[in-house]
């Protein structure tokens, strides 16, 4: 309360007393008059008809107006109490008849504020309504016009609407209609009602697929939520698939289709390059041809190795496209591995008369864990570019190798004199198909180092170039294999075997029996699956190859024959002409080894080895 109050009501408060006390003293004037009036009226009255005025006379009246005049007194100051009161309330009455007049007024002007807003609003709603049937109208039409079905439900499952396709595709006029189709059609009425219950309970989308009078759609059920979070309805949304579904299906037969010819392909076409690889490989062992004439065989050998190769790009590629592919980790013995690479890769720069150099440098463990047949294709892969693209200087390959703990950590450079390969190109050169500006006029497939660059990844390596126009580039390949243990020094090794050749093809039987029986092996031959039970009968063996394709049964049926029925112990080794699809199937069927076709003579004694004890 500041000061002003304080003195403001000071003020009314000596103002009240000050008012208070002239009541009192004007009622007393008042009443002394009055007395004195009494008394002067008394004494005349007493004079007229006694002749004398006494001291009774005088003292009588003042005696009765001291006794009046506190009444009058109190009297008088009622009165001016009550009539104040009666103004004060009449002032109070006055301040507050002037306030309700003051908010009617205000009232009156925020009800006319009201009706204009109210009119405003009116016009705003009538607007609003209007473009709310306009979106209707035309949200209506939206969905009447999709191709697709759609239909909304509320939470408990009545339907509440749907649109102009779904009725055609039904044939019915209206929802009514399709309410009573439901009723009597449970199989439809399934359909639309799958997986409600999981909607229901997590409030998300869900998928699926049906076929309703011959048209497969792709359902969608999408739940209507208000803002509390609760389910009020669901809506249902069905895309026609048909053609889709047709399109796919025909996709996945022509993949398969063409999956199948590549493997048939594969298997013819090894099958002479088995006989050519063979035989060439037996004839260049025997020491009998030199000059021209071992350069030509020579030549022959590595073309038909060359061509193996690209079948193995060509299924690989195939197989990463189907995501179907396998790494086959086995034991190797690592130099026999160095020295069958070194040796091939001298044979192919022999061919275009290349200078050519391998050098190795440090060591590792005897045996290795590693998939033979890829790592294999890579490094014929680089090889051969670096051949391919070089007319004159040579190829130098440098190999390091260390062990890091349990692993050997590798490293092959392939490095050449040809004609390099541009900045700008070379991150292209390991895509699909690609080739370098002015190098179409050499053959290739362009699928090669796409291949490649994948089967390093496969085995968990890397591949890294580096290149410079018209000097030369090269191309470095990393991997980390685990060690394994070798054969023991202290087994009795047989150098000779009694092998069961199952194959029913007369090249691969002469190529496969010319190597077994080269190498010091006794065997007998099986052109079916039923000529080889009986042989595994009837003889005592030390070691059976299976052909994968016989004219009576498949190379697993045999090998599940002999090991379910006949109870082998010996090694099953499996003969395909397709790159190995996966090692547990024959894991499966208990074949312990597969070689590939072609046959080459370091193969074989490699894949024998594992077994003569």
């Amino acid at each position: 309360m500041n000061i002003y109050s304080v003195c403001e009501q000071k003020l009314k408060h000596w103002v009240s007393r000050l008012y208070q006390k002239s009541v009192v003293y004007l009622s007393a004037v008042l009443g002394f008059f009055l007395t004195l009036f009494i008394t002067v009226v008394h004494c005349a009255l007493s004079y007229f008809f006694n002749g004398t005025i006494s001291i009774y006379d005088v003292i009588q009246p003042l005696c009765y107006g001291a006794l009046l005049t506190p009444f009058v007194v109190f009297f008088f100051y009622q009165v001016f109490a009550d009539v104040e009161n009666a103004r004060t309330q009449v002032k109070d009455m006055k301040k507050s008849l002037a306030k309700t007049y003051v908010a009617m007024i205000n009232q009156r002007d925020r009800n006319l504020t009201l009706t204009k807003d109210h009119e405003v609003l009116r016009g705003q709603k009538k607007k609003v309504e209007k473009e709310l049937e306009e979106q209707a109208t035309f949200f209506s039409a939206i969905v009447d016009l999709t191709p697709d079905i759609i239909m909304y439900r509320d939470e408990l499952g009545n339907i509440k609407g749907c649109n102009d396709n779904m009725l055609r595709l039904l044939g019915i006029k209206d929802a009514a209609q399709l309410v009573e189709l439901l009723k009597d059609d449970h199989e439809l009425d399934d359909i639309f009602a799958k997986f409600d219950d999981i909607l229901k309970m997590n409030k998300s989308d869900v998928t699926y697929e049906s076929t309703i009078n011959g048209v497969v759609y792709q359902m969608r059920k999408r739940p209507a939520v208000n803002a509390e979070g609760n389910l009020i309805g669901i809506m249902l949304y069905g895309h026609d698939i048909t053609k889709l579904k047709y399109e796919q299906d025909l996709l996945e037969k022509t993949s398969r289709d063409k999956s199948n010819f590549i493997s048939t392909l594969s298997h013819e076409l090894r099958t002479p390059l088995n006989g050519i690889v063979g035989l060439s490989d037996i004839l260049m062992q025997t020491g009998r041809f030199n000059g021209d004439d071992m350069r030509n065989l020579k030549a022959i050998n590595v073309s038909a190795v060359t061509l193996g190769n690209i079948f193995n790009d060509v299924i690989d590629l195939n197989k990463f496209e189907r995501q179907t592919f396998n790494v086959i980790y086995e034991k190797v013995k690592w130099q026999d591995f160095l020295d069958d690479f070194e040796t091939l890769s001298h044979l192919m720069t022999e061919q275009k008369n290349l200078d050519f150099k391998f050098n190795v440098e440090g060591k590792v463990a005897e045996y290795l864990l590693l998939d033979p047949t890829r790592l294999r294709q890579i490094l014929w892969n680089l090889t051969g570019n670096a051949i391919k693209f070089t007319k004159k200087g040579g190829i130098t390959i440098n190999v390091k190798q260390h062990m890091n703990g349990d692993a050997a950590e590798l490293s092959f450079a392939i490095t050449d004199t040809g004609i390099g390969i541009a900045k700008e190109e070379q991150e292209k050169i390991f895509g699909l198909y690609y080739q370098v500006e002015g190098t179409k006029q050499s053959t290739g497939t362009g699928i090669g180092l796409h291949v490649t660059k994948n089967l390093c990844q496969a085995l968990n390596g890397s591949v890294h170039l580096d290149s410079e126009l018209g000097k030369g580039s090269t191309f470095t390949v990393k991997f980390s294999f685990k060690q394994t243990d070798g054969v023991s020094e202290s087994r009795q090794v047989k150098t000779s075997l009694r092998v069961l050749l199952v194959e029913d093809v007369d090249l691969n039987i002469l190529v496969a029996r010319t190597m077994l029986e080269k190498l010091g092996h006794k065997v007998f031959v099986a052109k079916t699956g039923q000529e080889a039970i009986d042989l595994f009968k009837s003889e005592e063996l030390d070691l059976a190859l299976l052909d994968m394709q016989l004219p009576d049964m498949t190379g697993f049926d045999v090998a599940d024959v002999f090991v379910n029925e006949l109870g082998c112990r010996i090694p099953l080794i499996a003969l395909t002409a397709n790159v190995i699809n996966d090692r547990q199937e024959y894991e499966k069927h208990h074949i312990d080894g597969v070689m590939n076709k072609p046959l080459s003579l370091s193969k074989l004694v490699e894949n024998l080895q594992k077994y003569q004890e």
